[in-house]
């Protein structure tokens, strides 16, 4: 028996199985050793470099049959390190990372330095992802569920996160203190239905107003941020509540293109799907009892409704940075379409402030209290002005189609 096995190697069916095992054996030796991993180091260092377009060194590599440890490394001096172990068997991995890019270019995804460390485990149907960042001079924790290699569930919490660096990336002006601090926990990424929530924080000691930055002529279009590879939307829903918490809403003045100041809060939920879209919003901004409603059909605007109840006139002015000529208490409601807009003002207790009036606008009159009702009618062809105004010296009735910063010039004139 021991001599037929003795000599089954010459053998055609000896010479058979002989193939694979001497494959297997090369394979083991070419992968899972010291010898096999010098060899397979430099041919690794091509293929990451050609992949990531910059050059990559390995400065340690180790590939056994269960476990690995590699560190990498740019011509930036951007360095990739990690170690864990698998199973080829289960399809399932785990592993410790550090990932730390202190200048742009090279492996380094953002043109700010950050580093980050955490931990990875799972396998084909669930792999989880969590781990803290220092970037922007703040910090960052994230936690994130892969299903099938797409996201599923992702959560993010920011802490004292810088807002000047944050612009800075994004080549916008800023020159401010500003802190962010929040969370963003969302689930259901990938079967499109996703539910979950934003909350955000900033504190602002100081705030000065820069010019707003030119852009491309290029409008945010949601079609265009929501279809895949193909142009296509796909089918989804979503809910989420909103909460935001601003010290000065000046901080998104490059995002909105027009100069803004003062603090708001906003809370409010986003529901619907990829045919209707609802946004519903409440604030307290400039003391009020605001709310804005927005439907969206077909992912555009389809209308657009806002109630404001006992609003601070003079904070009303200070929302968008604009100096105060009067003060006393509004109420506004609007209603607007694609084709058309309705918004009724109604001021009461209202009084003008002087100074305010000869140094902004040139207009020298004494202190008047005066209440006013107005209403404005907004068409592609223009605005139409219609209402009344009641003052200690008149009254006057408006019905005009003027621009609405000559309006509040004729008015203002009219009140001594």
């Amino acid at each position: 028996m021991m001599k037929r096995l003795g000599s089954l190697h010459r053998t055609l069916l000896g010479k058979i199985l002989l193939i694979p095992l001497a494959f297997l054996t090369t394979l083991y030796i070419l992968l899972f050793t010291p010898l096999g991993n010098r060899f397979i180091a430099p041919l690794s260092e091509k293929v990451l470099s050609s992949v990531m377009s910059t050059p990559i060194s390995l400065h340690e590599f180790v590939l056994t049959h269960n476990r690995f440890h590699f560190i990498l490394q740019d011509d930036k001096a951007n360095t990739l390190s990690m170690q864990g172990g698998f199973s080829l068997l289960t399809l399932r991995l785990y592993a410790h990372y550090r990932f730390e890019c202190f200048h742009e270019g090279g492996i380094n995804p953002l043109s700010a330095p950050f580093k980050t460390d955490g931990a990875m485990s799972g396998g084909i149907s669930a792999f989880d992802i969590h781990g803290n960042a220092d970037i922007f001079d703040g910090n960052l924790l994230y936690q994130t569920q892969l299903h099938r290699f797409k996201p599923g569930n992702i959560y993010v919490k920011l802490n004292n996160i810088r807002y000047r660096s944050m612009l800075q990336m994004l080549d916008y002006p800023s020159n401010t203190d500003t802190r962010l601090f929040g969370e963003i926990d969302l689930r259901g990424l990938d079967i499109r239905d996703v539910r979950g929530s934003l909350r955000l924080n900033t504190t602002t000691r100081k705030f000065v107003s820069t010019p707003i930055a030119e852009d491309d002529n290029s409008s945010f279009d949601l079609k265009d941020l929501l279809a895949d590879e193909n142009g296509k939307i796909r089918p989804f829903t979503i809910r989420m509540s909103l909460e935001a918490s601003m010290d000065n809403i000046g901080i998104l003045e490059q995002f909105v293109g027009i100069h803004l100041g003062n603090s708001a809060d906003i809370n409010g939920t986003l529901e619907g799907d990829e045919t209707r879209l609802h946004l519903h919003l409440h604030s307290s901004a400039a003391k009020s009892d605001t709310v804005f409603k927005l439907t969206l059909s077909d992912l555009e605007p389809d209308h657009l409704s806002l109630d404001v109840r006992h609003a601070d006139v003079s904070e009303l002015f200070s929302l968008f940075a604009l100096p105060a000529p009067l003060k006393g208490i509004a109420d506004v409601s609007g209603d607007f379409n694609a084709s058309k807009g309705d918004i009724f003002l109604a001021i009461q207790k209202g009084s003008t402030l002087p100074d305010v009036l000869k140094k902004e606008y040139q207009i020298t009159q004494p202190p008047i209290r005066f209440s006013a009702d107005i209403s404005a009618v907004l068409t592609p062809e223009g605005v139409h002005y219609k209402g009344s105004l009641t003052s200690d010296l008149q009254r006057l009735k408006i019905d005009s189609t003027t621009t609405h910063d000559q309006m509040l010039r004729d008015l203002l004139k009219s009140l001594h």
